[in-house]
């Protein structure tokens, strides 16, 4: 009986020692500050009109979704007349590892150059005040112009945060051009015919896009006579993917069918909703 006590004795000694070797001599495990917390925002660009609301029943549905896993972050409005400065409200708590960024601008633009200058603000602002191992881009209309030109001048620049994803939203890369001499089928497998300086540009610059980027390209299917979503040719919203086939791009491209499939419309397709889910959040 003694040895039995004399053992629990020496147990619960050892173990009092224990932890006050852990509280005396190992330091604390430090605190981790919110800032050194990895986050991976996903953006969402608005179209011409320069509204960041424009992408409101996307977040809405993407962030009321579990499954996702994605909380409202922050909404910037760049101001592309004033050196891109920006107008950030919103945080981005410890809690918030998927962050949304809903972007827009103070004056609308179909300029693809000041979509991707405002992109770069935007990148760098994340990087200098947030750990983005990397980020996920979603360019609805104007704004997949911009987000593609930025790719192609800054997909490599490792003193911004990296991209993961693309998602291209009834994207605009060939000035609305339609191609009545060309099946969707020939546009996919070789570009447009009619290439307007706007396609120009991609077709000579393209394999400046990092290849590790993945690419989902949608369109809506609102008028199948015409092969258009109402305002951007189907021939123009897909007309990248055979160049992003060539630079060695994971691409996809899907036609969005049935009601509210119109350009305006887009933003809020439940169909198209769920595309992004799944890319975006798999």
């Amino acid at each position: 009986m003694k040895k039995i006590i004399s053992l629990i004795v020496s147990f619960i000694a050892v173990f009092v020692i224990g932890i006050f070797i852990g509280h005396s001599i190992l330091p604390p495990h430090p605190l981790v500050a919110a800032k050194d917390r990895p986050i991976y925002p996903t953006i969402y660009i608005t179209g011409s009109s320069g509204y960041a609301s424009t992408m409101d029943t996307m977040i809405n549905s993407v962030t009321a979704d579990k499954d996702t896993r994605a909380k409202k972050g922050l909404t910037i409005v760049v101001d592309t007349e004033h050196n891109y400065s920006l107008k950030v409200t919103g945080t981005i708590d410890k809690r918030n590892a998927y962050p949304t960024i809903e972007v827009g601008m103070v004056k609308g633009t179909n300029n693809s150059d000041k979509y991707e200058a405002s992109l770069m603000a935007i990148m760098s602002y994340l990087g200098k005040h947030y750990n983005v191992a990397y980020a996920n881009v979603l360019g609805y209309s104007a704004g997949g112009g911009g987000v593609y030109h930025y790719l192609i001048d800054h997909g490599y620049d490792r003193s911004l945060p990296p991209i993961k994803k693309f998602v291209s939203l009834d994207g605009q890369y060939n000035a609305c051009t339609a191609q009545p001499d060309q099946t969707l089928a020939q546009v996919l497998a070789d570009g447009p015919q009619i290439k307007t300086k706007y396609y120009d540009f991609w077709l000579k610059n393209y394999e400046r896009v990092d290849k590790n980027i993945q690419v989902v390209l949608l369109e809506g299917a609102y008028d199948t006579k015409k092969e258009t979503d109402g305002t951007v040719p189907w021939a123009d919203g897909f007309s990248i993917y055979p160049l992003l086939i060539k630079n060695g791009n994971s691409a996809t491209h899907y036609l969005i069918e049935g009601t509210n499939t119109e350009h305006t419309e887009m933003p809020s397709n439940q169909k198209a909703i769920g595309y992004v889910k799944t890319f975006f959040y798999e």
